[in-house]
């Protein structure tokens, strides 16, 4: 993770000789992590699916291959020429890609979006002497998340839809040396040609929430 930021702030006021009330605040900021845009497949044939991906700077650098109807796009058939456009559409979306065109991805070369979560809790304090006993009622609210209760943008969790962007066809028949041209197909996302790097979570993290508590202190 390149770049990471923490921050808390806390205030306190007590008045009327029995109250108490504190408002904390918890930043966490950082990038979500790094990934390599690969092929799909072993496409250099050494036992590992890990290759990086070269970047065409133009549709002269690659050769896509029709894609018959079947599941994975919801049996929908797409031309040589729609994946074409649809793959450097998609180049011009991302920016680590957009800037590197006629160059092999780097290792861990895509860094994912910035992500702020701030948590909130509020504290009520209630306190009160009996004899030589100290008495504390604490009521305490947090708001985990609570930039997105906010704004439903703020405070998500992402993800890559597809680091494994191209799909080799014809790895069997390309020879070191050889006139064969690989053809790829471009991967999907959701049954259909992945258009945009990436995705929002749908799950608890990408969402705020809240939690009460109450705490008794005496001596």
């Amino acid at each position: 993770i390149p770049h990471r930021v923490i921050a808390g702030l806390s205030y306190r006021k007590e008045y009327i000789k029995n109250l108490a009330t504190s408002v904390s605040m918890f930043l966490e900021a950082s990038h979500q992590g790094r990934f390599s845009y690969t092929y799909s497949t072993d496409f250099n044939r050494d036992g590992q699916t890990n290759d990086l991906i070269y970047i065409p700077k133009d549709p002269s650098e690659i050769t896509f291959a029709a894609r018959p109807a079947s599941t994975a796009t919801s049996n929908v058939a797409y031309t040589a020429q729609q994946q074409s456009d649809l793959f450097f559409a998609y180049i011009e979306q991302d920016d680590y890609l957009k800037k590197n065109k006629g160059k092999y991805a780097e290792r861990n070369g895509g860094i994912m979006p910035w992500r702020n979560q701030v948590d909130v809790r509020f504290t009520q304090e209630i306190f009160k002497n009996f004899g030589k006993s100290k008495n504390n009622f604490q009521f305490t609210m947090d708001i985990m998340n609570f930039g997105n209760m906010l704004n439903s943008k703020w405070g998500t969790v992402d993800f890559v839809k597809s680091a494994g962007i191209l799909v080799p066809q014809n790895v069997a028949a390309l020879t070191p040396g050889g006139t064969v041209r690989p053809t790829f197909w471009l991967n999907t996302f959701d049954n259909k040609p992945v258009d945009s790097t990436f995705g929002t979570t749908q799950t608890f993290a990408s969402t705020y929430y809240m939690q009460f508590g109450f705490r008794y202190n005496f001596q």
